[in-house]
């Protein structure tokens, strides 16, 4: 381990120390003490560590040909955005980000704010960009996965019951004339719920009952009740419905 880790990490200990005694005569008073020395102290390693953190190591991310139309982003952010991401185990924050949704890859900036390179996905716990929570999901660790693949999923609802989305893009081509135009299509998506181990695609109100049929007449009254529509808004839908079935089951 090179000397400034050395030193961020003794300092962040010295720092945990100080000022967790300090809140120590207090600490029935502000619940928020733990958490708060929990923040600064992560917050102070990232920063110190700076060049030398575990996150700038991997591949470099090769940028697509401008010949190609649209874009393979999240939400089209077509540049960094600040992130948060759980790499290793540990949490960085602020880190600037964009979701390649057709390689199925995280690809984060380089300290110099030119260089972007690909994170191990397989390494990537989870990771916040604009508002949407992402997890990792292996294959390996799902009963009877079938045609579910390892990758990265929104994840809309994180219970027992979880509920996930699954965004892809591919590369199509087109003749228009004696040119062929090359093109990135519109975002695929594919919803899955977490049942007894395993992932299974639903595509409708149908799929979601059949699946939680042990519950259905609840679930039949509470969509009716809540006026819950899976065509036109299934990511509230699933949300909304995955919640409630595990709150009956609880």
């Amino acid at each position: 381990m090179k000397r400034p880790i050395i030193n961020a990490l003794a300092f962040s200990l010295l720092l945990i120390l100080c000022i967790n005694q300090s809140f120590a005569q207090k600490a029935s008073l502000d619940s928020n003490a733990n958490s708060f020395v929990e923040s600064y102290v992560v917050n102070y390693y990232n920063k110190s560590v700076g060049q030398q953190s575990r996150l700038y190591n991997g591949a470099e991310y090769t940028p697509y040909s401008p010949v190609i139309k649209n874009n393979p982003y999240f939400q089209d952010l077509t540049d960094v955005k600040p992130g948060t991401v759980t790499f290793d185990g540990y949490t960085y924050t602020k880190v600037p980000m964009m979701y390649d949704m057709y390689k199925d890859v995280l690809a984060v900036q380089l300290y110099n704010n030119f260089t972007k390179y690909v994170l191990a996905s397989e390494r990537v716990g989870s990771f916040d960009l604009s508002g949407h929570h992402f997890v990792y999901v292996s294959a390996d660790t799902v009963v009877n996965a079938g045609s579910f693949a390892s990758g990265f999923y929104e994840q809309m609802y994180g219970g027992k019951t979880e509920a996930l989305a699954r965004y892809s893009k591919s590369i199509q081509n087109q003749s228009s004339g004696n040119d062929i135009e090359t093109y990135f299509t519109k975002v695929k998506t594919l919803y899955y719920i977490k049942k007894g181990g395993s992932y299974h695609e639903v595509s409708s109100e149908g799929d979601v009952l059949k699946l939680l049929k042990d519950r259905k007449k609840e679930l039949q009254q509470y969509i009716k009740t809540n006026n819950i529509n899976f065509r036109k808004a299934p990511v509230e839908a699933l949300t909304s419905v995955a919640g409630y079935y595990d709150r009956i089951n609880s």
